[in-house]
């Protein structure tokens, strides 16, 4: 049974001249075939490298996406951080004013 896409060319008489002609198309039957399984190859191969480029644009995207997800989430971070130490500074600045004023406080009584 030929396969799908294949041609085959038969003889239509039991005559030697009919024969060797019918034999004459075979190679080129054979290189028709093998061209379209080239074509056919091509296509897949172009298709499949279509989807790989659109799955690395997909992972790209995505990255980025995750890139500006975590400088936002940094900069907040930086920020806190930046406001506990002001807090911090605040709160040290009054611990030392409020143990002035105790030693004062200490040495009056």
């Amino acid at each position: 049974m030929a396969s799908p896409g294949v041609v085959t060319v038969t003889p239509t008489s039991s005559a030697g001249s009919d024969q060797v002609a019918g034999e004459a198309w075979r190679p080129v039957v054979a290189a028709a075939v093998m061209e379209e399984r080239k074509r056919k190859r091509k296509e897949s191969n172009r298709l499949s490298a279509q989807r790989s480029r659109a799955r690395k644009q997909q992972q790209l995207d995505e990255l980025a996406a995750q890139v500006a997800a975590l400088s936002a989430r940094n900069g907040a971070m930086a920020h806190a951080a930046r406001e506990a130490a002001r807090r911090c500074a605040a709160v040290h600045a009054e611990n030392e004013l409020l143990r002035a004023r105790s030693i004062e406080l200490a040495m009056v009584t």
